[in-house]
């Protein structure tokens, strides 16, 4: 979004009589037009950047989104940033955006990438605040990067043995749904595919000591960077591990397929009737998975999970690349 134009050719200008985006960052027409009334700010964005106040309890997360159709592309980029910061028990107000696209990139399929960021936005009451809008050589599908920052809400407290392990949501939806989708089937499941509003409220929980959502590497991968984390153990049995709907039929390890809306919660012993609770008043399945054991490692079945490895549908992502038709 900065409004820094290049003026020497029409190919470098941001808009073009054809509708079509030219190379390097937009006009500050085709901004006004087709970015900013879709973004909740609280100002024009200023040249190169604007000031925003910070103190010493700011969580700050990055996360990049690509390879989803057009009308989710938006919505994966907030929510993978806000997520993060509401796990690090934040409540996210401010974003810096980045939206990179191919040349040739029509001005509707952005308008369509903004519109979806914006939506959430506002929804969850953040302000963008800075970031850029342009299209490059090199790039061959759209490209979403989205910094959050949040005011940190209370401070997280380092997981013990016995602490309870719990599963909210299904395994594979996200997986199911992209499998969907690459054989040529409409489904809008996609806007499920966030665990922020339960993060946000359990941050009031008493007892959640952390929050991990569901991202690349499936379930086991998450739980293994928990397991990394904390120096602790983790021994389930994926006999307790809900599936989503379709997800047994896709074949593979399910458990390392893509899951996004899936949240690790770790939790003391007493609290775990109230985040089940919660959940349930949200129809969110919560499932305990075992308690945190002393010794360092993850265990899933028996077998030492040592490593986060990517399964073969992983590679749909990055094969869609025109919005899903209504």
């Amino acid at each position: 979004m900065d409004l820094i134009i290049r003026r020497d050719q029409n190919i470098f200008r941001g808009f073009s009589m054809s509708g079509i985006l030219g190379l390097g960052k937009i006009s500050r027409k085709v901004f006004e037009r087709s970015v900013f009334p879709f973004i909740p700010a609280d100002e024009e964005p200023g040249l190169d950047g604007n000031t925003i106040r910070l103190n010493g309890r700011t969580v700050v997360a990055h996360s990049p989104s690509i390879g989803v159709p057009l009308d989710a592309l938006g919505f994966f980029a907030f929510h993978y940033a806000a997520t993060n910061v509401a796990c690090r028990f934040g409540r996210p107000t401010h974003m810096v955006t980045g939206i990179y696209m191919p040349l040739r990139t029509g001005e509707s399929d952005l308008r369509t990438i903004v519109k979806g960021l914006g939506d959430e936005a506002r929804k969850y009451n953040v302000k963008v605040v800075a970031g850029q809008t342009a299209t490059y050589h090199g790039l061959s599908i759209p490209l979403v990067t989205a910094t959050c920052f949040g005011e940190e809400n209370m401070r997280a407290t380092s997981p013990s043995e016995g602490d309870a392990i719990l599963l909210i949501g299904e395994i594979g939806g996200e997986a199911v749904w992209l499998k969907r989708l690459s054989e040529g089937r409409q489904d809008g499941r996609w806007r499920r595919f966030t665990p922020l509003e339960t993060v946000l409220r359990l941050q009031d929980c008493h007892g959640v000591k952390l929050m991990h959502d569901v991202s690349e590497g499936g379930l086991k991968g998450a739980l293994f960077e928990v397991v990394e984390h904390c120096g602790l153990g983790i021994d389930v049995s994926s006999s307790t591990i809900p599936l989503s709907e379709g997800a047994g039929e896709l074949g593979g390890d399910i458990l390392r397929a893509p899951t996004y809306g899936a949240l690790v919660v770790v939790t003391s012993q007493d609290s775990a009737e109230d985040v089940a609770s919660l959940c349930a008043s949200q129809r969110r399945p919560c499932v305990h998975l075992c308690n945190l054991r002393g010794s360092k490692g993850l265990f899933v079945d028996g077998t030492t999970i040592t490593e986060q490895k990517r399964v073969e549908i992983d590679e749909i992502y990055g094969t869609f690349e025109r919005p899903e038709k209504k």
